[in-house]
């Protein structure tokens, strides 16, 4: 049975596509050939064929099309003239480009936030996030990171008042390294996580939109790296098998 996708990825839903329908069939496809790419069933650079998708999964062609087209939309996978669907390949140079473009939509999350700290019920909801994060420390327990990560961004964005942040936070991402990183999540980038989240967070709650901006970009610069070493895995792997 395939995972909730919300469970694994955040999926990216354009403003000029129509929603899809909760629990349709390209929902289904959508999410177990993301669970097959994550898990690394499919290879990077490998083609998907339409047609084996759709007797594999007994699904319509149509939803399977449906599918690849979002997945595009998520990088999961491209789309080529004459090939059909491959799976994505980010290569440095493509990490780099989007991991700035995330760290200057981070920062200006961040600096909003901190510029709204004084309205009613923010610094509640920033003295919660503290508390939440000492409680995650004191627990020494990764494993539940990647939720916690998500509700501590989402509130920073939610503060900010701008509501196109968390998309193009999104938008702007490779869900297969991102997914790939909190599944192998080392205690040593958990902890830095958190003191980065620390960092982010007093920021705000003191109304500090310069410190907010800096700790969230820098927060946003560490995952470089990271990222390029998923990647380049990723095709080390797909090259011995």
């Amino acid at each position: 049975m395939a995972k909730d996708p919300s469970s694994f990825v955040p999926f990216y839903q354009p403003p000029q596509a129509e929603p899809a329908r909760s629990g349709s069939v390209s929902d289904f496809v959508l999410a177990e050939i993301a669970r097959r790419i994550v898990d690394g069933v499919y290879k990077p650079g490998q083609r998907i064929v339409e047609t084996d998708v759709t007797r594999d999964l007994g699904v319509s062609r149509s939803s399977v099309r449906e599918a690849f087209r979002r997945l595009e939309t998520n990088r999961f996978v491209r789309i080529e003239p004459n090939r059909g669907a491959t799976v994505a390949t980010p290569g440095r140079e493509d990490i780099v480009a989007q991991f700035r473009i995330r760290e200057v939509i981070s920062g200006l999350g961040a600096r909003a936030a901190a510029e709204h700290a004084a309205e009613p019920g923010n610094r509640e909801i920033v003295l919660a996030l503290l508390d939440d994060i000492e409680t995650q420390r004191r627990a020494d327990d990764p494993r539940n990171h990647r939720a916690e990560n998500g509700r501590f961004h989402r509130a920073i964005n939610n503060m900010s008042g701008i509501p196109d942040v968390g998309e193009l936070l999104d938008q702007y991402n490779y869900p297969i390294l991102h997914t790939i990183y909190f599944r192998d999540l080392s205690r040593e980038n958990w902890l830095l996580n958190l003191s980065d989240h620390v960092d982010i967070a007093r920021a705000v709650l003191h109304g500090d939109p310069v410190a907010a901006e800096h700790f969230a970009r820098q927060h946003m610069r560490r995952m470089v790296d990271i990222a390029i070493e998923i990647a380049e895995r990723l095709l080390e792997e797909a090259r011995q098998r």
